[in-house]
C-alpha cells in the first residue's frame, strides 16, 4: 500500500464518523434523537400535565368521552398562562393523547379539541360548576371533571424538570464528546507556525517531561505510566470536564410528582446524567483507540498518547457507569423486587458488570504478562458492554433517544475494522521467511510500522502485532548474512518472480523475542533444522505510531539514539533526512545485529552520516545530547530521535529537558516507543 493512502483512509473514516455524529439532527419527530438539539419530550407542558393526572389505563383514551372532555377543560384553563396557541394544542391533541411523549398521528381521538371543549362546557353549564366532580388519581373517570390545581402542578413541575434535565444531559453529553475529540486539534495549532520561535521549542521540551520524577516510558512500580506534563494537562481538563458536566447545572423543582425530597431529586438528576455522559464518552474512547485515527495526522500526537487518553476516558466511563447504577439502585430500592425482573434493569446490570470487569483486567501488569489474553477479553467484554447498553436503553425508551451514542460507538468500531481489512486486502496474502537473523517481506513496500497476522502459526488466527519497518526495497541478487541470535530475530516476507526487476519491494523487520506470540514464532524457527521457516502472512499497513517525525523537516541536524532492534525506527528517518548533519548512536548487546546491518550502515557512511556503535556497553546519552546541542556552527533546530529500552528513552528525555529548555537552539524530541 502506498504511504499516501493511510491519511486518505483516515479521512474517509473521519467523514463517516461525522455523519454518524450528526445523524440525530436529521430526525424531526418530537422526543427522538438528542434532547438539547431542538428535540423535546413534552410540548406543551400544560397539556401533558393534564393528561398525566387523568390517565386511565383501563380504557381506550381515544374513544372515552369523559376523558376527552375533562382533558379539554384542563387544557383550556391551564395552557393560556404559558401562551400556548390553539394550533399547538391541536397538534398535541391529534398526536399525543394515545401515546404520551412520542407523537403518533395515525390514530385520532373520537372528537376534536374544540368539539370536546364545547361538550365539556355544556356539561358544566348543565350540572352547575359547583356540582362538577374532581379527578382522583388512580380512580376511574366516569363524567366530565375538574382537575385540582395542586395535582396538576405536581405533574407540570415534574415534566418541566424532566425535560430540562434531559436537555442538560444531552447538551453536556455533546460538549464532553466534541471537546474530548477535538481539543487535541486546538492544542496542536501552534505547531503550524511557519517558523517556530525558540520559546516554543523550550515550552515543548518542558511539556515533554514526566509530570513527576524522571520516568515516563518506565512504569512506576510496574503498575502505571507517568504522563508527561503535556499529557497531564489534557488529563486535567478531562477530569475537570467530566466532574463539571456530570454535576451542573443542578436545579431543584418543588413540588413535583417524580421525587418527593431534595436528596432523591439529586440522586435522579446525577444518576441519569452520569449514565448519559458515560455513553457519550464512547466516542472519544473508541476514536482514540482506533488505528485509523485521523487525529494522528492532524495533531502529530503519538499513538501511545491517544492510547493513554483512551485508558483515562475508560476510567471515567467505568466510574460514571458505577455512579449511575448505584444512585438509581438507591432511588428505586423500595421497588427492587419488581424492577430487578424487568429487561432494562437486567441489561443495565449486565452492561455495568461488563464495564467494571474491564478495569482490573486492563491494568499494566496484565497487559504486559498476558497481552494476547488481555486483548481477547478486552474486545469480547467491550462488545458485551456495548450491546447490553443498547438493550438497556432500548427497553427503556425504544428508539426515542440516547441510543444514538451507542450507534456512534459501534460505528467507530466497525469503521476502524473495515479499514483494517482494506489495508490487509490491498497487500494480499504474502509469504514470510522467518529466520534467526534475516528475512525480507516481498511484494510489500511499507514505512512506519505494520501489523502482521500469521494465521497458520497457531489456532489464534486473529492475533496481530505492530512492528517497525527497517526497509522496504532490496536490490535483486543482494544477499544478507545471517547467524543465530537468541535475543533478536528478523521477520520477512518474500516472493519470487521469473524476471525480477532491478529492485523488489520488500519489507524487512527486526523482531525481539519476548513472551507470547514472538516466543512461539522463535520456537518454530529454532525447531527447524535450517533455522528458517516459511509462513503465510497478512500485512496490515501503513501506519505511523508517531507522526511527530514530520517535525524533523524543520531541523538542520538530526541525532538518532537507538537501542537494540530500535534501529528499525531510526534508519528510515536518517535515510530521508535532508538536513546538513546527521548522527546515529546505536547501543546493542551483541555484534550479530551490527554485522547483519553492515551494508545498511555502510550506505549511511558514504552519505556522510556520523555513526557510533556501542556493543555490549552503555551509551552515554546525556553527553551525546549535550555535544549536539552545543555543536559549533549549527544554529538551526536539532531533531532528537530515540527508539530503544524504556530506561534509554527516559534518559534521552531528561537530557533534552536539561539542555533544550536553556540551550541556544531549538530541539524537537521524537520518542519512537510503541506500547499498549
Amino acid at each position: 500500500m502506498a504511504p499516501l493512502q493511510a491519511p486518505l483512509s483516515s479521512m474517509v473514516f473521519y467523514l463517516l464518523l461525522l455523519i454518524l455524529i450528526h445523524r440525530p439532527t436529521l430526525v424531526t419527530a418530537d422526543g427522538r434523537g438528542l434532547l438539547g438539539l431542538g428535540k423535546w419530550l413534552y410540548k406543551p407542558f400544560c397539556a401533558h400535565a393534564c393528561r398525566a393526572v387523568i390517565k386511565d389505563r383501563h380504557k381506550c383514551l381515544l374513544t372515552d368521552s369523559a376523558f376527552l372532555r375533562t382533558l379539554a377543560l384542563c387544557i383550556a384553563k391551564r395552557c393560556p398562562r404559558d401562551g400556548v396557541t390553539i394550533p399547538v394544542i391541536e397538534e398535541y391533541w391529534y398526536g399525543h393523547i394515545a401515546t404520551g411523549t412520542i407523537g403518533n398521528w395515525e390514530v385520532h381521538p373520537l372528537m376534536s379539541y374544540q368539539e370536546a371543549l364545547r361538550n365539556a362546557q355544556d356539561d358544566v353549564e348543565r350540572v352547575g360548576e359547583g356540582s362538577v366532580p374532581y379527578v382522583r388519581k388512580g380512580k376511574s373517570l366516569n363524567a366530565t371533571s375538574f382537575i385540582r390545581k395542586e395535582d396538576w402542578v405536581l405533574e407540570y413541575n415534574a415534566r418541566r424538570h424532566l425535560e430540562r434535565s434531559e436537555r442538560d444531559h444531552g447538551r453536556n453529553a455533546i460538549s464532553i464528546a466534541i471537546t474530548s475529540v477535538f481539543l487535541p486539534v486546538l492544542l496542536s495549532v501552534l505547531r503550524l507556525l511557519p517558523r517556530r520561535p525558540l520559546w516554543y521549542s523550550r515550552l515543548a521540551a518542558s511539556l515533554e517531561q514526566p509530570l513527576v520524577g524522571r520516568r515516563h516510558r518506565t512504569p512506576i512500580a510496574d503498575l502505571a505510566i507517568m504522563p508527561t506534563r503535556g499529557q497531564a494537562l489534557y488529563i486535567a481538563y478531562l477530569i475537570a470536564a467530566q466532574v463539571f458536566f456530570c454535576t451542573f447545572p443542578l436545579v431543584y423543582v418543588h413540588p413535583n410528582s417524580l421525587v418527593p425530597t431534595r436528596k432523591q431529586h439529586f440522586f435522579l438528576v446525577i444518576g441519569d446524567r452520569t449514565g448519559v455522559i458515560a455513553v457519550a464518552n464512547l466516542l472519544g474512547l473508541l476514536v482514540f483507540s482506533s488505528r485509523n485515527n485521523i487525529l494522528l495526522w492532524i495533531t502529530n500526537w503519538r499513538h501511545s498518547t491517544f492510547l493513554l487518553i483512551h485508558r483515562w476516558i475508560g476510567y471515567f466511563l467505568i466510574l460514571e457507569v458505577s455512579i449511575h447504577s448505584l444512585l438509581l439502585f438507591l432511588l428505586h430500592l423500595d421497588e427492587h423486587a419488581i424492577e430487578s425482573r424487568q429487561p432494562p434493569w437486567i441489561w443495565g446490570v449486565v452492561g455495568s458488570l461488563a464495564f467494571l470487569l474491564l478495569f482490573p483486567t486492563s491494568i499494566l501488569p496484565i497487559r504486559k504478562r498476558v497481552y494476547e489474553l488481555f486483548l481477547v477479553f478486552h474486545q469480547v467484554f467491550a462488545a458485551l458492554a456495548l450491546v447490553a447498553t443498547f438493550l438497556h436503553i432500548y427497553h427503556l425508551y425504544r428508539y426515542a433517544w440516547s441510543e444514538i451514542w451507542v450507534y456512534v460507538g459501534g460505528g467507530v468500531w466497525f469503521l476502524d475494522r473495515m479499514f483494517r481489512f482494506v489495508r490487509i486486502a490491498s497487500n494480499g496474502r504474502r509469504r514470510a521467511i522467518v529466520s534467526a537473523v534475516d528475512e525480507d517481506a516481498g511484494g510489500v513496500a511499507t514505512e512506519g510500522h505494520v501489523y502482521l497476522y500469521f494465521p497458520m502459526l497457531s489456532w489464534k488466527f486473529w492475533e496481530n502485532h505492530p512492528y517497525s519497518v527497517l526497509s522496504s526495497f532490496v536490490s535483486v541478487g543482494e544477499s544478507r548474512g545471517g547467524g543465530n541470535n537468541d535475543k533478536a530475530e528478523k521477520v520477512s516476507v518474500s516472493t519470487h518472480s521469473l524476471e525480477p526487476p532491478r529492485t523488489n519491494p520488500r519489507t524487512t523487520l527486526l523482531v525481539k523475542t519476548m513472551d507470547g506470540f514472538t516466543r512461539t514464532l522463535a520456537g518454530r524457527v529454532r525447531a527447524s533444522p535450517s533455522h528458517r521457516i516459511t509462513l503465510g502472512v497478512l500485512v496490515e499497513s501503513n501506519y505511523h505510531s508517531n507522526l511527530a517525525t514530520r517535525n524533523l523537516s524543520r531541523c538542520s541536524s538530526l541525532l538518532c539514539i537507538a537501542g537494540g532492534v530500535g534501529i528499525t525506527a531510526c534508519l528510515p528517518l536518517i535515510r530521508t533526512f535532508g538536513g546538513v548533519h546527521s548522527r546515529l548512536v546505536w547501543g546493542v548487546r551483541s555484534g550479530a545485529l551490527v554485522r547483519e546491518l553492515e551494508s545498511e550502515l555502510g550506505t549511511l557512511r558514504t552519505r556522510g552520516v556520523e555513526l557510533e556503535t556501542s556493543v555490549g556497553k552503555r551509551v552515554n546519552v546525556r553527553d551525546t545530547v549535550r555535544e549536539e546541542m552545543e555543536r559549533e556552527g549549527d544554529t538551526g533546530d536539532l531533531g532528537v530521535v530515540v527508539c530503544g529500552p524504556n530506561s534509554m528513552a527516559d534518559e534521552v528525555r531528561a537530557a533534552v529537558a536539561e539542555f533544550g529548555t536553556k540551550g541556544r537552539r531549538g530541539v524537537v524530541l521524537v520518542d519512537e516507543g510503541f506500547s499498549w
